[in-house]
Order: C-alpha cells, then sequence, then structure tokens
C-alpha cells in the first residue's frame, strides 16, 4: 500500500458492537433527468463519475440541514468565499445516521455538452472576472461537461447505529441541474462479524479511521477521494447478505478526530 493512502488514515478504536442497534435500509435511486457535477476538471472539460457522493446525499435526504446550495458571492469580498460545511450540518447525527455513497447497478449512458457563456467581445478569455471567483460554478468561459443520462440507477445503504429508522423520501434532487431522481426503500439484514474482511461497497477515505492491510483500489474525486475496494481487519457488518461495511465507519470520522 503507497505511504500517500496511509497517511490519510488516523487511528481510532472501533466501537463495542454491543452497544450498537444497527439497521440497513437499501436505497435504488433512478434518475429521472441529466445528471451533472463536476467530479473531475481535466482543463476545461467537466466529467460526471458514476458514482453519488455521500457528501450530496446527506442533503438530498434531508438529513442534513445547511447550505448544500451556497449563498451567493458578494461581489469584492474574499471573505464570503463558499465554503463546504460538511462537519457541521450533520453533528448531530454522525453517530446515528450513515449514508454510504452511491454506486451505479447499471449501464449508464453519458452525453457531453458544449457550454459557451463567453460575450461577442472581439478579444475573450477563457477565465472568470475577479468578482467570479469564489463562485461554486465551473471555472471557465467555454468547455464541455459530460453528464449521466436519465435512466442510470444507483445503490446506497442507509445505516442507523440506534435502531431507529430514518426518514425514505421517494424522490431527491441531485446535481448541479437538480436532477430528479426515484428512490426505492427496503430494509434489508444485518450481521455483525469480526476478524479480516473486505470492504464491497465504495466509501470515503475520509469516513474510515483504520489502515487497510492492502488489496487498496481508489478513486479521485471531487471534494473527497472515493476507496472502492480494500482489506481490513476489525469489527464489520455484512449487509442484505452481501455488501461489507466497517462498522466503524462515519460520514468525515477521520477529520473530525
Amino acid at each position: 500500500m503507497s505511504s500517500e493512502i496511509r497517511s490519510t488514515f488516523t487511528g481510532g478504536m472501533s466501537p463495542s458492537p454491543s452497544n450498537l442497534k444497527i439497521r440497513a435500509f437499501r436505497g435504488i435511486a433512478e434518475l429521472m433527468g441529466e445528471l451533472f457535477f463536476a467530479s473531475l476538471e481535466p482543463g476545461d472539460n467537466y466529467t460526471t463519475e458514476p458514482v453519488i457522493m455521500n457528501t450530496a446525499l446527506y442533503y438530498a435526504l434531508g438529513y442534513a440541514k445547511g447550505n448544500y446550495v451556497n449563498y451567493p458571492v458578494k461581489m469584492g469580498r474574499r471573505s464570503a468565499k463558499q465554503n463546504p460545511t460538511y462537519r457541521e450540518d450533520t453533528a448531530e447525527i454522525v453517530n446515528r445516521i450513515y449514508v454510504t455513497p452511491a454506486k451505479v447497478i447499471n449501464k449508464p449512458e453519458f452525453t457531453t455538452e458544449l457550454y459557451n457563456s463567453r460575450s461577442d467581445d472581439y478579444v475573450q478569455s477563457n477565465s472568470l472576472d475577479k468578482k467570479d471567483q469564489d463562485a461554486n460554478v465551473p471555472t471557465g468561459r467555454y468547455g464541455a461537461r459530460k453528464q449521466i443520462q436519465p435512466g442510470a440507477r444507483f445503490l446506497f445503504y442507509v445505516l442507523t447505529f440506534d435502531g431507529s429508522k430514518p426518514e425514505m423520501p421517494p424522490y431527491i434532487r441531485l446535481g448541479k441541474k437538480r436532477c430528479k431522481a426515484l428512490v426505492e426503500w427496503a430494509e434489508v439484514s444485518t450481521s455483525i462479524s469480526s476478524g479480516e474482511y473486505t470492504i464491497t461497497h465504495p466509501l470515503l477515505i475520509d469516513d474510515l479511521d483504520s489502515v487497510p492491510l492492502g488489496d487498496v483500489s481508489f478513486k479521485r474525486m471531487q471534494p473527497f477521494d472515493i476507496i472502492q475496494k480494500a482489506r481490513f481487519s476489525g469489527n464489520y457488518v455484512r449487509i442484505d447478505d452481501k455488501d461489507v461495511l466497517p462498522l466503524n465507519v462515519r460520514f468525515l470520522r477521520r477529520i473530525r478526530n
């Protein structure tokens, strides 16, 4: 395992399984519109990866109440730069509920759309004006964006650690275009074990507090990197007799320590 990946983890004690009343709820979200968000920004192109971050799902599901759509930047005020408040917005529920990222479960279709927000001036620049530098928008005046078409289906889980049943909205909105998605819900089985295991569902690297033993596969994303597969040792939970997650997974746990 590379030192780059290892340096992103911190140690921590796993919670006692006897103190948890864990329940798991499977959500399958089907897109009803085009989904666009800037997962990667190579040059003037913006790519939507087929993974929906849990940073978006907490707000889309209504579990976090905050500035998911940030306040506008006031002209000429550097102090008004838009900064996400994920930790603050989830501070009250972080030990009670966990939402995984959502992985695509069918073959998604993509389209590439050209955008052009340039004026008709003879001399043009592809950089933003100074007054717009802190805006939460793609950074260029023209380019291309790759987005996911309607019909794509994404699987995610909601775990509760106190035996409660979470809100399960039938429709949510996602991405910069506020794409509507239909969500099918079902409570699924859980079982807790201890030993060596391999995670089978994508997680944020920052949601973990232990170092993987090996077999690491991860993806660069914005605003956090995704760990797709890794081998661990410790307490884990098997969900729906299929997927395996660390028992001590919590939203942005590493950066809260």
